[in-house]
Protein backbone atom coordinates (compact mmCIF):
# COMPACT_ATOMS: atom_id res chain seq x y z
CA UNK A 1 0.00 0.00 0.00
CA UNK A 2 1.33 3.45 -0.89
CA UNK A 3 1.40 5.99 1.89
CA UNK A 4 0.75 9.68 1.11
CA UNK A 5 4.33 10.84 1.62
CA UNK A 6 5.72 8.23 -0.78
CA UNK A 7 4.70 10.55 -3.61
CA UNK A 8 7.29 13.05 -2.42
CA UNK A 9 10.63 12.59 -4.19
CA UNK A 10 12.79 12.67 -1.05
CA UNK A 11 10.70 10.08 0.77
CA UNK A 12 11.02 7.46 -1.96
CA UNK A 13 14.79 7.89 -2.14
CA UNK A 14 15.05 7.72 1.62
CA UNK A 15 13.06 4.49 1.82
CA UNK A 16 15.39 2.93 -0.75
CA UNK A 17 18.38 4.05 1.28
CA UNK A 18 16.81 2.75 4.47
CA UNK A 19 16.30 -0.59 2.78
CA UNK A 20 20.02 -0.69 2.11
CA UNK A 21 20.69 0.37 5.69
CA UNK A 22 18.76 -2.59 7.09
CA UNK A 23 16.13 -0.67 9.05
CA UNK A 24 15.42 -1.95 12.55
CA UNK A 25 14.03 -0.33 15.66
CA UNK A 26 17.20 -0.53 17.74
CA UNK A 27 16.85 -0.40 21.50
CA UNK A 28 20.42 -0.34 22.76
CA UNK A 29 20.60 0.58 26.44
CA UNK A 30 22.97 3.51 26.37
CA UNK A 31 23.79 6.12 28.97
CA UNK A 32 25.49 9.48 28.43
CA UNK A 33 26.71 12.63 30.10
CA UNK A 34 27.50 16.27 29.55
CA UNK A 35 30.89 17.04 31.01
CA UNK A 36 30.53 20.82 30.84
CA UNK A 37 30.16 22.72 27.59
CA UNK A 38 31.30 25.86 25.85
CA UNK A 39 29.96 27.60 22.78
CA UNK A 40 31.21 29.68 19.89
CA UNK A 41 29.22 31.94 17.62
CA UNK A 42 27.41 29.89 15.01
CA UNK A 43 28.73 26.61 16.41
CA UNK A 44 26.99 23.93 18.50
CA UNK A 45 28.28 23.53 22.07
CA UNK A 46 30.89 20.90 22.76
CA UNK A 47 31.99 19.31 26.01
CA UNK A 48 35.37 17.72 25.31
CA UNK A 49 37.45 15.88 22.74
CA UNK A 50 38.82 12.33 22.92
CA UNK A 51 37.10 11.47 26.17
CA UNK A 52 38.07 8.38 28.14
CA UNK A 53 34.72 6.61 28.00
CA UNK A 54 34.60 4.91 31.43
CA UNK A 55 35.48 8.22 33.09
CA UNK A 56 32.13 9.76 32.21
CA UNK A 57 29.24 9.20 34.64
CA UNK A 58 25.84 8.40 33.21
CA UNK A 59 23.06 10.97 33.00
CA UNK A 60 20.08 10.57 35.32
CA UNK A 61 17.43 8.43 33.64
CA UNK A 62 15.11 11.40 33.22
CA UNK A 63 17.65 13.48 31.25
CA UNK A 64 18.22 13.26 27.50
CA UNK A 65 21.55 14.19 25.82
CA UNK A 66 21.35 17.65 24.26
CA UNK A 67 21.30 17.68 20.48
CA UNK A 68 24.54 19.21 19.16
CA UNK A 69 26.47 18.89 22.43
CA UNK A 70 29.47 16.63 21.78
CA UNK A 71 31.51 14.77 24.37
CA UNK A 72 33.71 12.82 21.95
CA UNK A 73 33.74 14.36 18.47
CA UNK A 74 35.37 17.63 17.60
CA UNK A 75 33.07 19.97 15.70
CA UNK A 76 34.83 19.12 12.44
CA UNK A 77 34.49 15.38 13.10
CA UNK A 78 30.81 15.76 14.00
CA UNK A 79 30.20 17.70 10.78
CA UNK A 80 31.80 14.91 8.71
CA UNK A 81 29.84 12.15 10.45
CA UNK A 82 26.62 14.13 10.05
CA UNK A 83 27.26 14.60 6.32
CA UNK A 84 27.75 10.83 5.97
CA UNK A 85 24.62 9.99 8.00
CA UNK A 86 22.58 12.50 5.99
CA UNK A 87 23.32 10.57 2.80
CA UNK A 88 22.17 7.33 4.45
CA UNK A 89 18.99 8.92 5.80
CA UNK A 90 18.46 12.26 4.00
CA UNK A 91 15.69 14.62 5.05
CA UNK A 92 14.63 18.17 5.78
CA UNK A 93 12.49 20.02 8.31
CA UNK A 94 9.27 18.74 6.72
CA UNK A 95 10.53 15.18 6.28
CA UNK A 96 13.16 14.63 9.02
CA UNK A 97 16.26 12.57 8.39
CA UNK A 98 19.49 11.84 10.26
CA UNK A 99 20.39 15.48 10.85
CA UNK A 100 16.97 16.48 12.14
CA UNK A 101 16.81 13.36 14.34
CA UNK A 102 20.16 14.26 16.00
CA UNK A 103 21.78 10.99 14.97
CA UNK A 104 25.30 12.36 15.50
CA UNK A 105 24.45 13.21 19.11
CA UNK A 106 23.47 9.57 19.64
CA UNK A 107 26.73 8.31 18.06
CA UNK A 108 28.84 10.83 19.98
CA UNK A 109 27.43 9.88 23.37
CA UNK A 110 27.71 6.19 22.57
CA UNK A 111 31.42 6.63 21.79
CA UNK A 112 31.98 8.79 24.85
CA UNK A 113 30.30 6.34 27.18
CA UNK A 114 31.50 2.91 26.02
CA UNK A 115 35.00 1.73 25.14
CA UNK A 116 34.02 -1.28 23.03
CA UNK A 117 31.34 -2.46 20.63
CA UNK A 118 28.10 -4.01 21.85
CA UNK A 119 28.67 -6.96 19.50
CA UNK A 120 31.33 -9.69 19.94
CA UNK A 121 34.67 -8.09 19.13
CA UNK A 122 38.08 -9.54 18.33
CA UNK A 123 40.94 -7.11 18.91
CA UNK A 124 43.84 -9.54 18.43
CA UNK A 125 45.10 -11.70 15.57
CA UNK A 126 44.39 -14.05 13.95
CA UNK A 127 41.51 -12.16 12.35
CA UNK A 128 38.85 -13.99 10.36
CA UNK A 129 38.84 -13.51 6.59
CA UNK A 130 36.08 -14.81 4.30
CA UNK A 131 36.66 -17.42 1.63
CA UNK A 132 34.46 -19.62 -0.58
CA UNK A 133 33.94 -23.10 0.82
CA UNK A 134 35.16 -24.53 4.13
CA UNK A 135 38.95 -24.16 4.49
CA UNK A 136 39.34 -26.76 7.24
CA UNK A 137 41.85 -26.71 10.16
CA UNK A 138 44.52 -24.00 10.12
CA UNK A 139 46.73 -24.73 13.09
CA UNK A 140 49.51 -22.44 11.85
CA UNK A 141 47.36 -19.30 11.45
CA UNK A 142 48.94 -16.29 13.15
CA UNK A 143 47.70 -13.12 11.40
CA UNK A 144 44.54 -14.31 9.61
CA UNK A 145 42.33 -17.37 9.64
CA UNK A 146 40.09 -18.26 6.71
CA UNK A 147 36.40 -18.97 7.37
CA UNK A 148 33.50 -19.73 5.06
CA UNK A 149 32.05 -16.43 3.84
CA UNK A 150 28.62 -17.39 5.12
CA UNK A 151 30.05 -17.98 8.62
CA UNK A 152 31.94 -14.69 8.85
CA UNK A 153 29.16 -12.87 10.82
CA UNK A 154 29.54 -15.50 13.56
CA UNK A 155 33.04 -14.23 14.26
CA UNK A 156 31.96 -10.76 15.35
CA UNK A 157 33.75 -7.49 14.63
CA UNK A 158 37.35 -8.06 13.53
CA UNK A 159 39.69 -5.20 14.36
CA UNK A 160 42.56 -4.19 16.60
CA UNK A 161 40.97 -0.74 16.89
CA UNK A 162 38.51 0.42 19.50
CA UNK A 163 35.35 2.11 18.17
CA UNK A 164 36.85 5.48 19.12
CA UNK A 165 40.06 4.78 17.19
CA UNK A 166 38.12 3.41 14.22
CA UNK A 167 36.01 6.58 13.99
CA UNK A 168 38.95 8.97 14.38
CA UNK A 169 41.12 7.22 11.80
CA UNK A 170 38.23 6.56 9.46
CA UNK A 171 37.18 10.21 9.42
CA UNK A 172 40.74 11.27 8.53
CA UNK A 173 40.91 8.69 5.73
CA UNK A 174 37.48 9.74 4.46
CA UNK A 175 38.50 13.39 4.20
CA UNK A 176 41.85 12.52 2.65
CA UNK A 177 40.12 10.42 0.00
CA UNK A 178 37.56 13.17 -0.66
CA UNK A 179 40.34 15.73 -1.16
CA UNK A 180 42.24 13.40 -3.47
CA UNK A 181 39.12 12.78 -5.57
CA UNK A 182 37.39 16.17 -5.53
CA UNK A 183 39.71 18.68 -3.81
CA UNK A 184 37.48 19.19 -0.75
CA UNK A 185 36.80 17.44 2.58
CA UNK A 186 33.82 15.10 2.56
CA UNK A 187 31.38 17.44 4.32
CA UNK A 188 31.97 20.18 1.71
CA UNK A 189 31.18 17.98 -1.30
CA UNK A 190 27.90 17.90 -3.18
CA UNK A 191 25.49 15.04 -2.66
CA UNK A 192 26.45 13.23 -5.88
CA UNK A 193 30.16 13.21 -4.96
CA UNK A 194 29.36 12.09 -1.40
CA UNK A 195 27.20 9.26 -2.73
CA UNK A 196 29.98 8.17 -5.09
CA UNK A 197 32.43 7.90 -2.19
CA UNK A 198 29.95 6.12 0.08
CA UNK A 199 29.12 3.59 -2.64
CA UNK A 200 32.83 2.91 -3.17
CA UNK A 201 33.29 2.37 0.57
CA UNK A 202 30.33 -0.01 0.69
CA UNK A 203 31.93 -2.04 -2.13
CA UNK A 204 35.33 -1.89 -0.38
CA UNK A 205 36.72 -0.20 -3.49
CA UNK A 206 38.79 2.53 -1.77
CA UNK A 207 42.33 1.18 -1.48
CA UNK A 208 43.56 3.99 0.79
CA UNK A 209 41.30 2.83 3.63
CA UNK A 210 43.37 0.39 5.66
CA UNK A 211 42.57 0.76 9.35
CA UNK A 212 39.63 0.59 9.40
CA UNK A 213 38.93 -0.81 5.94
CA UNK A 214 36.49 1.07 3.75
CA UNK A 215 33.75 -1.55 4.01
CA UNK A 216 34.18 -1.78 7.79
CA UNK A 217 33.99 2.00 8.15
CA UNK A 218 30.82 2.10 6.04
CA UNK A 219 29.24 -0.73 8.05
CA UNK A 220 30.09 0.97 11.35
CA UNK A 221 28.54 4.30 10.36
CA UNK A 222 25.57 2.55 8.78
CA UNK A 223 24.79 0.57 11.93
CA UNK A 224 25.22 3.55 14.24
CA UNK A 225 23.10 5.75 11.98
CA UNK A 226 20.28 3.19 12.04
CA UNK A 227 20.54 2.96 15.83
CA UNK A 228 20.52 6.73 16.23
CA UNK A 229 17.53 7.05 13.92
CA UNK A 230 15.36 4.38 15.54
CA UNK A 231 16.48 3.95 19.17
CA UNK A 232 14.38 5.48 21.92
CA UNK A 233 14.90 9.29 22.09
CA UNK A 234 16.12 8.78 25.65
CA UNK A 235 19.52 7.89 24.17
CA UNK A 236 19.99 11.13 22.23
CA UNK A 237 18.79 10.34 18.69
CA UNK A 238 15.36 9.86 17.08
CA UNK A 239 14.51 13.42 18.10
CA UNK A 240 10.76 14.13 18.05
CA UNK A 241 10.27 10.44 17.17
CA UNK A 242 11.35 11.16 13.59
CA UNK A 243 12.46 7.58 12.92
CA UNK A 244 9.42 5.97 14.49
CA UNK A 245 7.04 8.23 12.59
CA UNK A 246 8.83 7.34 9.36
CA UNK A 247 8.14 3.61 9.78
CA UNK A 248 4.80 3.91 11.58
CA UNK A 249 6.03 2.58 14.93
CA UNK A 250 4.17 3.84 18.05
CA UNK A 251 7.15 3.49 20.39
CA UNK A 252 7.05 2.36 24.00
CA UNK A 253 3.60 0.96 24.83
CA UNK A 254 2.53 -1.17 27.78
CA UNK A 255 0.19 -3.45 25.85
CA UNK A 256 -2.00 -3.82 22.77
CA UNK A 257 -5.52 -5.03 22.15
CA UNK A 258 -6.16 -8.09 20.03
CA UNK A 259 -7.49 -5.84 17.28
CA UNK A 260 -4.30 -3.79 17.33
CA UNK A 261 -2.16 -6.90 17.17
CA UNK A 262 -4.06 -8.03 14.06
CA UNK A 263 -4.31 -4.72 12.21
CA UNK A 264 -1.78 -2.38 13.81
CA UNK A 265 -2.03 0.36 16.47
CA UNK A 266 -3.05 3.11 14.01
CA UNK A 267 -4.49 5.53 16.56
CA UNK A 268 -1.79 5.27 19.25
CA UNK A 269 0.11 8.35 20.31
CA UNK A 270 3.81 7.89 19.58
CA UNK A 271 5.76 7.96 22.83
CA UNK A 272 9.10 6.96 24.32
CA UNK A 273 10.20 5.34 27.54
CA UNK A 274 9.98 8.64 29.42
CA UNK A 275 6.28 9.03 28.53
CA UNK A 276 5.25 5.45 29.25
CA UNK A 277 2.87 5.29 32.21
CA UNK A 278 4.09 3.34 35.27
CA UNK A 279 2.80 -0.15 35.94
CA UNK A 280 2.06 -1.69 39.34
CA UNK A 281 1.52 -5.46 39.05
CA UNK A 282 -1.32 -6.73 41.19
CA UNK A 283 -3.15 -3.40 41.30
CA UNK A 284 -6.00 -2.22 39.04
CA UNK A 285 -4.64 0.06 36.31
CA UNK A 286 -7.12 2.06 34.25
CA UNK A 287 -4.47 3.56 31.97
CA UNK A 288 -3.33 0.28 30.43
CA UNK A 289 -5.04 -1.22 27.42
CA UNK A 290 -5.01 -4.86 28.53
CA UNK A 291 -5.70 -6.16 32.07
CA UNK A 292 -2.66 -6.96 34.17
CA UNK A 293 -2.37 -10.48 35.54
CA UNK A 294 -3.54 -10.58 39.14
CA UNK A 295 -5.78 -7.49 39.06
CA UNK A 296 -9.47 -7.52 39.97
CA UNK A 297 -10.33 -7.39 36.28
CA UNK A 298 -8.59 -10.72 35.64
CA UNK A 299 -9.53 -12.26 39.00
CA UNK A 300 -13.25 -11.53 38.61
CA UNK A 301 -13.26 -8.82 41.26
Amino acid sequence: MTTPDENRPGAVTRRKLLGRAGVAAATAGLGSALAGCGTQAGQPPQAAVDVNAPGIPGLPASMVPMCGVYNFFSRAEARTVEAFAMRLVPGDERDPGAREACVVTYIDHKLARFETFATPTYFHAPFAKPTAGHPGPQSGATETILVHEQDLPLYGFQSNLTPQEAYRKGIVELDDHARAMFGKPFADLGEAAQDEIITALEKDAVATFTAPGGKDFFAMLQEDTVEGMFADPLYGGNRDYAGWKLIGYPGAQRAYTGEELRHGPHLRRVQGLREMAPMHPGEPQDHVVLPISGTRRTAGG
